[in-house]
């Protein structure tokens, strides 16, 4: 009978998940105003550190004042060392880096690409991503910066001067010369991620960018679409981009192609691993496009400023929606957009400041419990 109630109770659904229970829902009997003070202060603990309120928060939630308090316990949550679960957790899911390590460039054409460069990597997308939170700048350096995060080992990686203070293990901050690698297209770990083992995928790279940057994912292929010729023979007289371009003239794959391919060229000149090249194969890479309404683009400097400077919108709400969604712990719903949009403008203005984002989030009656999931 006890391995029977026992079983029950690893195998219930409130064991294995953190429910989000709604305040109502908890008490007819308790004060609802503090039950929402200690409700508030789990549903941000996990969300920030993924662990249960500390000491500081139980007590502001029975001194009635956590709602008060959110932006001092923001600054306060994201300066300690336990919100590293939350960039590690929130970048896993948004920029997918926990496929990473299911990575396996070809080792015969990428030689020295270990487990060990892989993980740093991702590290440095994570570093990144948390120094724009934690220090409240604008998210729209995730798109363009002038610095990066890097150790020796990937310095070596990148062609960079390394830095003195950078050892094997440990990452810093890396300023970076105008118009190289700065933001999340030209990181290795993305590049990497959206390639094939054994070369570039324009595709793949155009459909990333479309569906996590600016949050229009494109539709799944039509059924029975030949593959691209991948043999040998082929590749020594024909381009990938050519390829494309030929795969783009059937009718039933030109709509989305046109939309993927050109973002993807435009990061041509970083190899399936991250590295700069300047040819592919014996051929010299070509990284002109033209984004949607004809705006032209030579090369991925160019679409990084003008991902900034004319998709700022779609980006924001692309990065608000996917922050709420991990926050909330569930996929967004019609009823939630309103709540998408408010953020944004509140955003915008306060010049992009990624503070007035997560603020957003926490403040936003989904996340407070006053809203139906």
């Amino acid at each position: 009978a006890i391995q029977v109630a026992t079983t029950l109770i690893l195998v219930s659904p409130k064991f294995l998940f953190h429910v989000q229970s709604d305040v109502n829902e908890l008490s007819t009997t308790e004060d609802k105003s503090l039950l929402n003070e200690y409700v508030l202060a789990n549903r941000l603990s996990y969300f920030l550190w993924s662990s249960m309120p500390d000491q500081v928060l139980r007590s502001a939630a029975q001194n009635k004042n956590l709602s008060s308090s959110l932006p001092s316990q923001l600054k306060r949550m994201l300066s300690d060392e336990k919100s590293r679960s939350f960039i590690e957790n929130f970048t896993g899911q948004w920029l997918q880096l926990r496929k990473l390590a299911d990575a396996r460039p070809d080792p015969e054409l990428f030689q020295g690409i270990d487990t060990a460069l892989i993980q740093d990597m991702r590290r440095e997308t994570e570093e990144f991503v948390g120094y724009v939170l934690r220090s409240d700048q604008s998210i729209l350096e995730l798109l363009d910066s002038n610095y990066t995060f890097a150790n020796e080992q990937l310095s070596k990686h990148y062609g960079l001067k390394p830095d003195g203070d950078a050892t094997r293990r440990g990452l810093v901050r890396h300023a970076l010369e105008t118009g190289t690698r700065g933001g999340l297209l030209m990181h290795a770990s993305i590049l990497t991620l959206t390639s094939n083992p054994n070369r570039t995928s324009p595709v793949k790279r155009g459909s990333w960018i479309l569906e996590h940057l600016l949050g229009a994912p494109p539709p799944p292929p039509p059924p029975n679409v030949p593959a691209l010729d991948e043999r040998k023979d082929t590749a020594d007289v024909i381009t990938l981009r050519e390829k494309l371009e030929l795969h783009r003239a059937q009718p039933d794959c030109a709509a989305c192609h046109n939309q993927m391919d050109p973002l993807g060229f435009a990061l041509e000149n970083f190899d399936a691993v991250g590295r700069w090249r300047d040819f592919d194969g014996s051929s010299p890479v070509d990284t002109t496009g033209n984004l949607s309404g004809g705006r032209a683009f030579k090369n991925a400097q160019d679409l990084k400023q003008l991902l900034v400077s004319t998709e700022s919108k779609r980006f924001s709400r692309c990065l608000i929606e996917n922050l709420l969604t991990y926050a909330l712990g569930r996929g967004l719903e019609a009823s939630d957009y309103g709540t998408v949009e408010a953020i944004r403008r509140d955003l915008v203005r306060d010049n992009f400041r990624a503070g007035s984002l997560l603020l957003g989030i926490v403040t936003s009656p989904q996340f407070q419990g006053n809203a139906s999931p």
